[in-house]
């Protein structure tokens, strides 16, 4: 039986994503597929959850019977990912890799105000390999009433060719439209960023990755 599910956004702010968790739809959904925890890992955004768990409480019992808890962040998130069932984050490469490489389901929500939105291609695209689900703030409710996840599709983590040539042609893409200089220097730091970060996950150098985990 799925027992928690745990929602993240790392060390950003997504408020749209915590606001969109922060419903009855989507305690009545969660319920419904099974789950008995929810924990909000709220980050540094100015919402404060307030429908699900009462002002200036960290922890609610619903009528439903779901137990939710909310924090800002902790030394370590690995051990909630760990522990969960499954996983709503923002769309980061290192929060998603970091699922896939745990074997826990994840419905990823790419942020929109960022910009040129890698999140949002890089999440569509492992969507369309069924290996994640995606989703926005606006439909996440919607997606949880509808969720399912027998069709998800392991992630062979000896196999980024297909991950690492979809980041190049990302890149190549940004770098073929008009841009001005500090835009292009900024797609270039942030896929080099993602090329790294997923080079150490798949190549298995970094052993203690369980308790030190990257968001970008």
């Amino acid at each position: 039986m799925p027992g928690m599910v745990f929602v993240t956004v790392g060390t950003t702010k997504f408020d749209a994503l915590i606001q969109a968790v922060d419903t009855t739809d989507v305690a009545e959904a969660l319920v419904s597929k099974g789950y008995k925890k929810l924990v909000i890992q709220k980050g540094a955004g100015n919402y404060q959850v307030q429908m699900l768990v009462p002002a200036g409480s960290r922890s609610h019992q619903l009528s439903n019977g779901l137990q939710v808890q909310v924090f800002e962040f902790a030394p370590s998130i690995a051990d909630y990912m760990k522990a969960a069932d499954l996983i709503i984050s923002h769309a980061g490469s290192g929060s998603i890799f970091e699922a896939l490489r745990l074997g826990k389901p994840l419905v990823a929500v790419p942020n929109a105000i960022l910009m040129d939105n890698h999140q949002a291609e890089l999440a569509e695209h492992l969507a369309r390999l069924h290996h994640i689900l995606a989703a926005r703030p606006e439909t996440l409710a919607h997606s949880l009433q509808h969720l399912s996840i027998a069709g998800l599709k392991p992630y062979e983590s000896g196999n980024a060719e297909g991950i690492i040539r979809h980041i190049d042609s990302l890149l190549s893409a940004r770098l073929s439209r008009k841009m001005p200089l500090w835009a292009i220097a900024f797609v270039i730091a942030v896929f080099c960023v993602c090329f790294i970060y997923l080079a150490l996950r798949l190549s298995g150098t970094s052993k203690q990755g369980d308790d030190k985990v990257l968001f970008v």
